[in-house]
């Protein structure tokens, strides 16, 4: 495919276009933050270098992404970070909408529900967020 075929495709100028609001940017319309109020990823960034997790009674941890965690996710009991120093288990429901963007490394941060009684909103819901240290 030539470099023009590519820019129409893709909806970028081409050099030859005497139009400028012909075509409208490729993402205009596109976000790269994805956020509800238990988590926020950001698609965009090259890369993110740590994951906030807190929980309702006010704990607060960074865990950076350096450390180059295991993403388990057992449908029965939930999401397991799983670190040399540190295994985390997320519980809740929905969890698969947040298991991809885990796995890519670009979760900002993950907050456990204000109680843990599932109001049965439609969508992800946190429920517990338990740290144990190995």
């Amino acid at each position: 495919m030539s470099s023009d075929e590519l820019r129409k495709k893709w909806g970028v100028e081409t050099s030859d276009s005497n139009d400028k609001n012909k075509n409208s940017p490729a993402n205009e319309n596109k976000t790269s933050v994805i956020q509800s109020k238990y988590f926020k990823v950001d698609i965009d960034s090259p890369f993110v270098t740590s994951l906030k997790l807190m929980c309702r009674d006010g704990h607060v941890i960074f865990m950076p992404y350096s450390l180059q965690p295991i993403i388990e996710y057992l449908p029965a009991k939930g999401i397991y970070i799983k670190t040399l120093q540190r295994e985390i288990l997320i519980t809740g429901r929905n969890l698969t909408e947040l298991l991809d963007h885990l796995g890519m490394q670009k979760v900002k941060w993950i907050k456990e529900s204000a109680n843990d009684k599932d109001s049965g909103e439609e969508g992800l819901f946190i429920q517990n967020i338990i740290f144990e240290d190995k």
